[in-house]
């Protein structure tokens, strides 16, 4: 039994349960279902919000996307520069992992912002922001 290892127990997966019910949802619920249930004098009350929500997302995404690529050339510049030191060459390459990481998060961040905004176009909740 030597060189055995334990089993590990499984891990539970939360997000495919909790994203279950809401496709389930989205794909029951119609957009005719919620048509005229937002009186008109509030989505012109709330359009100015909504466009400025919306431009702030568009900057905190486009920033966050500057930022992750500047990580990226930084941390390309820092192993150009590591030599033969190893841990310098592995921190880099760790930041350059850290930067497309980051930038993989900016990039599903910005599409499930436009999904919300999509369905809330849809339903009529919102006016089109851009």
């Amino acid at each position: 039994m030597a060189g055995l290892r334990p089993r590990r127990p499984p891990r539970r997966r939360w997000l495919p349960t909790a994203l279950g019910p809401a496709a389930a949802w989205l794909a029951a619920a119609s957009p005719a279902l919620a048509a005229n249930t937002v009186p008109k004098g509030a989505q012109q009350a709330l359009a100015p919000v909504t466009a400025m929500i919306g431009t702030l997302v568009a900057i905190a995404v486009g920033l966050g996307i500057a930022v992750c690529t500047a990580v990226i050339v930084w941390g390309g510049i820092e192993k150009m520069l590591a030599g033969s030191n190893s841990e310098a060459e592995h921190k880099a390459q760790r930041r350059i992992s850290n930067g497309i990481t980051g930038l993989l998060w900016m990039i599903v961040a910005s599409v499930v912002v436009s999904v919300i905004a999509a369905i809330a176009v849809a339903y009529g909740l919102i006016e089109k922001p851009f």
